[in-house]
């Protein structure tokens, strides 16, 4: 946990290219946390999350495989 609070910044820059916000929870004190993103551009997200620099990232921050992604439908439900 110390890891992804010290590494914000990081998250930035590798968040910017596909959501136009995020925001970081910490799941009932346990190691994992929940990534919520606002402005999602997928097709961007699905590239991003296959490049280098996120593969990087992924292992800077100790992300650990495999990564869940859920995606709100609007009028879903």
């Amino acid at each position: 946990m110390d890891v992804w609070r010290k590494g914000g910044a990081d998250r930035e820059k590798l968040f910017a290219p596909f959501c136009s916000s995020y925001r970081i929870y910490r799941l009932g004190g346990s190691n994992r946390v929940a990534v919520v993103s606002e402005g999602v551009d997928l097709e961007k997200m699905q590239a991003a999350m296959s490049s280098p620099e996120i593969a990087a990232g992924m292992q800077a921050h100790t992300v650990l495989q495999p990564v869940d992604v859920y995606v709100e439908i609007a009028g879903g439900k």
